[in-house]
């Protein structure tokens, strides 16, 4: 991705406007947003949400830096105020070149959640740990085409993705979201693969969601396409890019959000 702020900014509303479509209502957005405190004064949020899960009513202020150096302890200080005197709003601060200590304990001690650019394929743990309605597919989520594995503790999903590792063109090893075109076939690899995991439908709006983040890591996704053989049934590994994932499975167009991430 550029060194753009604003690109930036784009990226984490998209994330996050993916994960509310799922879940939310009355959803009100803005970028450069100009919001209001108790006091009647008006700062500036770099994208500020509003949203009901569940009949309660959620305000999200983020502030993005898309800079080459850590962010600095005034800088903490800066946001935290603005967080403090917002009513009901939770804070979060991202960083691409994450947080110099004093800035980062700062931030811990004033409950400020933040994360740094590394931490961004994990966004939907983030937003789990405040909202996890809206984070997590729930059981009853179907595969809109596809199915695959979230890390779980007692059958339920602890907000991560399942990864399988992959070997690259270069020989070296990584690590790739599987999906599975039915919930039996995920789930007899599960049991075969990896026991502790869950199986989870991934519909529309989360598929774009784990897209989007792929294309940003330059990660692939391993599609298991079923193929009938004289032994029975059996799973075909195929890799592909985010790209032409989206192309071919997506039901809205995302190559304008995924430009500059190469």
């Amino acid at each position: 991705m550029p060194n753009s702020g604003e690109t930036f900014e784009s990226y984490i509303q998209f994330v996050y406007q993916t994960l509310l479509n799922n879940r939310g209502e009355n959803i009100s957005v803005a970028r450069r947003a100009t919001v209001r405190d108790n006091h009647g004064n008006t700062y500036n949020i770099d994208v500020f949400y509003e949203f009901d899960v569940a009949g309660v009513h959620h305000r999200v202020a983020i502030e993005c830096k898309d800079t080459r150096r850590p962010v600095e302890r005034d800088e903490a200080i800066s946001f935290a105020g603005k967080i403090r005197d917002l009513p009901s709003t939770i804070g979060i601060f991202i960083s691409k070149s994450g947080f110099q200590r004093a800035a980062k304990k700062y931030l811990e001690d004033h409950g400020i959640v933040h994360y740094s650019g590394g931490d961004l394929p994990h966004l939907g743990q983030v937003v789990a740990s405040m909202i996890s309605s809206i984070a997590l597919p729930g059981n009853s989520a179907t595969g809109q085409p596809f199915w695959t594995l979230m890390g779980g503790n007692d059958g339920e999903p602890d907000g991560t993705w399942r990864m399988i590792p992959l070997q690259s063109e270069s020989g070296e090893q990584e690590e790739a979201f599987p999906l599975f075109f039915s919930k039996p076939q995920a789930e007899a690899f599960r049991a075969r693969c990896a026991p502790e995991a869950c199986v989870r439908g991934v519909e529309q709006g989360m598929l774009r969601f784990l897209m989007l983040c792929a294309n940003n890591e330059n990660r692939h996704f391993v599609v298991f396409r079923p193929a009938l053989t004289d032994d029975g049934v059996r799973l075909g590994p195929e890799v592909w890019t985010p790209r032409e994932l989206a192309s071919e499975f997506s039901t809205e167009d995302i190559s304008v959000k995924m430009k500059g991430s190469q």
